[in-house]
């Protein structure tokens, strides 16, 4: 079984490809009357490199430049485009530079150019510019950490990101007005899919958060000692940059494109899982739930299934994004990982598997994309005198998991359509 959910994964994985999502007839038919068009392209998240490739590859003949910001340690170069690594899941020195390096680039733009746009998952961290120059890198780290770990959804986290930001909010977008045209083509990392605003807190998309919605994020999660002294001020004084909005003259001269999101994940999940002659519900949205939550109710309604059809193999599939609260000291892990060993608790001797990664490779500050558990996790990790409750509340479950050998490690994808999690009852 465990080999099936492993298969299924990688399965899904070739179903959300960059690459191929961006040979499709969205990109071909965007330029295929203009082969030799002038593009500005600025490609920024953990689909980067693969799209902005694709790209090159697609439109041989077009006068292309500009800047693709992947993940760190992918620096290699893509000419003719500028390579600037950014960080993730906090922002560097790479992703302030990328990010100035973006904004100068828009500002350049002729209005002979078309500004393509390449946007995917991972984008907030890895190309940022303060509202204010003041703001130092530790202390927009300091922020991103106390937002991330705040249990704040990513709506409300996107909202505070994008009103203490010079390019987030449809500024880079603005930035770049004097273009012919301008197309953002997205590789989707939230829900739903179909609103680009959030994703990579929307550089390039009108905002429709207010400040007023920022300051409530700010009161409900107690994160005003987290701003840098000079963005408290900024925004008292309600002096922050001024996003786009959706009356702006560029909405006139702008496209948005979704070429892959969490919906591409779970129909390929559901196919993959049909295939083997499982029973499966796909309709259990625990999007933004605390990872305990979303653990237990997945489990009540796996074993409902069951229970339904007791004499079949039954399985949950969902997609989306956890909310994990973390402690002072966080250890090794992710979310999909610290949902994975409460679900062990919950499933001790029961005929029960559950998956839980990443489709970018990456689960937190761990080198596993996720990991698979069963029954029987929670007694091997007992036998090497590992107690999962510990583990649990020190946020540390990729030790744990690791070491007893139920890792999933793809490593990194090129991609990011959110996270992935298979339960399955086996008959």
């Amino acid at each position: 079984m465990k080999q099936e959910l492993r298969e299924i994964f990688d399965h899904v994985l070739g179903e959300v490809d960059a690459v191929e999502a961006m040979r499709g007839p969205m990109l071909q038919n965007a330029y295929q009357n203009s082969p030799t068009e002038r593009l500005l392209v600025i490609a920024f998240g953990k689909a980067a490199r693969r799209m902005a490739g694709a790209l090159l590859r697609a439109l041989p003949d077009a006068q292309i430049r500009g800047l693709v910001v992947p993940p760190e340690l992918d620096a290699a170069p893509l000419p003719p485009l500028e390579v600037i690594p950014g960080g993730h899941p906090l922002p560097t020195a790479g992703s302030l530079e990328a990010g100035r390096r973006a904004l100068e680039l828009a500002r350049s733009v002729q209005a002979n150019e078309h500004l393509v746009f390449l946007v995917s998952g991972g984008g907030s961290a890895m190309l940022e510019a303060p509202a204010d120059d003041r703001v130092s890198l530790d202390e927009l780290r300091t922020l991103n950490q106390a937002l991330v770990g705040s249990g704040a959804g990513i709506d409300e986290i996107n909202t505070v990101r994008r009103h203490v930001s010079a390019l987030k909010g449809g500024r880079l977008a603005m930035a770049g007005a004097a273009a012919r045209f301008q197309r953002t083509m997205l590789i989707s990392d939230v829900a739903p899919d179909t609103d680009p605003a959030s994703i990579a807190s929307g550089p390039t998309v009108p905002d429709r958060t207010t400040l007023v919605d920022c300051r409530r994020v700010l009161d409900q999660y107690t994160l005003w000692q987290a701003l840098p002294a000079c963005l408290r001020q900024r925004i008292d004084d309600d002096d922050l940059p001024l996003p786009m909005r959706d009356d702006h003259e560029l909405e006139n001269r702008s496209e948005y494109c979704l070429l892959l999101g969490e919906g591409s994940a779970r129909r390929a999940a559901t196919a993959a899982a049909e295939r083997h002659g499982w029973i499966v519900d796909q309709d259990c949205d625990v999007d933004d739930w605390p990872y305990e939550e979303a653990a237990e109710h997945l489990l009540r309604r796996l074993k409902d299934l069951h229970q339904a059809h007791p004499k079949e193999t039954v399985a949950i599939v969902t997609t989306g994004e956890l909310s994990v609260t973390l402690p002072a000291s966080p250890g090794i892990g992710g979310r999909n990982q610290q949902f994975l060993l409460h679900c062990a608790t919950l499933i001790q001797d029961q005929p029960i598997y559950v998956m839980s990664c990443g489709t970018d490779g990456i689960d937190g500050n761990s080198p596993a994309a996720g990991a698979l558990v069963d029954g029987t996790t929670v007694a091997r990790a007992a036998q090497l005198g590992l107690s999962a409750d510990h583990y649990l509340a020190t946020c540390n479950a990729y030790t744990l998991l690791s070491a007893i050998g139920d890792c999933v490690k793809s490593g990194p994808t090129g991609t990011n359509v959110r996270d992935l999690r298979v339960l399955v009852y086996e008959a």
